[in-house]
């Protein structure tokens, strides 16, 4: 294990890395695993948001937590490091910026492995760890408790993963070539396995093709679930909202 240098925790803050302990409201990330303090954390949820109900407050959250996998995966492509995100290493921080709840994570430990000789082989272990051992139990403790359907909470996930990989990686020219093809092999190549007791690939299944939106002058991939972004104080629908984006096709 290595300790990550200054210029490295400094990138990561763009993805949320808490840069210094906040006196405000945090939660232990072991405790999202936990039924009943999940439970209270999802009404404290509810009030910072604005939402009305447990579905709205868990959705929210997890698009917030996507944030964690992208610090991790950005640390794999461009420092072949494995973050040490075992849950009881992490605490998730209550931050706001422009009225939103955007909340950051703090490691006690800034440490990482550096990949082994074989980088394919290290990288399945490394996604596995991610997505099976990290993202899939919280993602199955916030579902049942909130009664939430697991594939807007895998979405939440998917757009961001998306997003590092098809805006903000392209401009690591050093590491491009080597993003694109773990960006296939999140998306098109990994065993459903990985990403733990599922079917089918949880990321890959929303990678649909992107469509052309003149209020945005930009290309969308539509949703194909609702995060209910709208249900909250902001009222407003994200980006690649599916109703949104279903108008335009119908319009088209």
């Amino acid at each position: 294990m290595m300790v990550l240098t200054e210029k490295q925790a400094e990138a990561l803050q763009l993805f949320r890395l808490a840069d210094h302990e906040s006196p405000s409201f945090s939660i232990e990330v072991t405790d999202l695993l936990d039924p009943g303090k999940i439970r209270g954390y999802l009404q404290q949820v509810k009030q910072l948001i604005g939402a009305n109900d447990e579905k709205t407050a868990a959705s929210i959250l997890i698009k917030r937590y996507a944030f964690l996998p992208v610090i991790f995966l950005y640390s794999m492509t461009s420092w072949n490091l494995k973050l040490d995100i075992s849950h009881e290493n992490l605490v998730m921080e209550s931050r706001e910026k422009n009225g939103l709840w955007l909340p950051n994570f703090r490691f006690k430990k800034l440490i990482g492995e550096r990949a082994g000789k074989n980088r394919d082989q290290w990288r399945e272990e490394v996604i596995r760890t991610l997505f099976s051992e990290h993202v899939f139990p919280i993602v199955d403790c916030v579902a049942k408790e909130a009664r939430i359907s697991k594939l807007i909470l895998w979405e939440n996930i998917a757009i961001y993963v998306y997003w590092l990989y098809e805006t903000i990686m392209p401009k690591e020219t050093a590491v491009a070539k080597q993003a694109v093809k773990d960006f296939k092999f999140i998306i098109e190549e990994a065993s459903c396995e990985v990403f733990g007791g599922y079917h089918a690939n949880p990321l890959g299944r929303f990678y649909n093709e992107k469509i052309f939106m003149e209020n945005k002058e930009n290309m969308i991939r539509p949703r194909k679930t609702c995060c209910f972004s709208y249900l909250t104080d902001s009222g407003k629908r994200c980006g690649p909202c599916p109703l949104t984006c279903r108008n335009r096709k119908k319009e088209e």
